[in-house]
């Protein structure tokens, strides 16, 4: 059910392969990445786009629920009232 504990004699199975930076590939290209800390302009920027995000999506799904709301009153009701039929037209 479970794996046999390794040994001390077993090693990976293979060895991986390091390439020094003068032995590169000639094909390859080279891409440097800065990663700076957020300035305030930047950290007010994406608070404002997120909480639009959130706005809209919350806009939506209101939206969403007060179409469904009264559709949902209106089966509930139906509903109720075949029910209420029924049980009239059984006592006939």
């Amino acid at each position: 059910m479970s794996k046999p504990p390794k040994t001390q004699g077993e090693g990976p199975r293979s060895e991986p392969e390091i390439i020094p930076p003068d032995h590169a590939e000639r094909g390859t290209e080279h891409v440097r990445v800065h990663i700076v800390k957020p300035g305030p302009l930047g950290v007010i920027l994406v608070t404002l786009t997120v909480g639009l995000l959130l706005a809209v999506l919350l806009v939506l799904l209101m939206g969403a629920f007060l179409f469904l709301l009264p559709l949902a009153v209106l089966v509930a009701t139906g509903v109720i009232i075949v029910g209420l039929l029924r049980f009239y037209f059984r006592q006939s």
